[in-house]
């Protein structure tokens, strides 16, 4: 209903309580369904939550978390103990510069496009912090029973073409390879 047939959903994660699913949805900006009176596409990837607490699966309401229309926030997945999403995305709130009023962002290794770090929101979707700076692209988060956040780095800069496991903290400190192609005997 929300995409009308065009667009694509991705990523589901279920919360810890079973309770919800946060997803990432891109649909064109021209479609016509809304969302609490606004436009439910962006023509991005943005990150969402089905909430089916009161009413179960088929009752379930949608939330648009971000709403951005220049970025795009994918791999989202949920901190521990309400304590938000970690996701990735290329809106680059640490990375960017601003000169002479465009906003330039940092690129991949071969200058292709706009590089998809690791970022943390609160659940309300606020306060959205980039806690990985990389030339390579930082996906598919998930975090540890320790609270730690598992994910991949495609480095493929140059022959290698490699997707090294990384941990890291939520305020993106402690940031270690823990498998790679200089690191194989390392353990999860």
């Amino acid at each position: 209903a929300l995409t009308q047939g065009e667009g694509d959903a991705s990523d589901p994660e279920v919360s810890y309580d079973g309770k919800k699913i946060v997803f990432a949805m891109r649909c064109p900006a021209s479609n016509s369904a809304t969302v609490a009176g606004a436009p439910a596409c962006t023509g991005r990837w943005n990150i969402w939550e089905y909430d089916m607490t009161a009413s179960g699966l088929e009752g379930g309401t949608p939330r648009r978390i971000t709403a951005s229309t220049v970025s795009d926030d994918v791999d989202p997945a949920y901190l521990p103990a309400g304590g938000g999403f970690v996701f990735s995305s290329n809106r680059q709130t640490k990375t960017k510069e601003t000169i002479n009023g465009q906003d330039v962002f940092a690129l991949d290794e071969y200058e292709r496009e706009r590089v998809l770090n690791l970022h943390t929101m609160k659940a309300d979707g606020t306060a959205i912090t980039q806690i990985s700076v990389n030339q390579s692209h930082d996906r598919n988060p998930v975090v540890k029973s320790n609270g730690d956040i598992m994910f991949s780095r495609w480095e493929h800069v140059g022959p290698r073409n490699r997707f090294a496991i990384f941990t890291s903290r939520p305020d993106g400190t402690n940031m270690f390879v823990r498998y790679g192609a200089h690191s194989p005997g390392n353990s999860f």
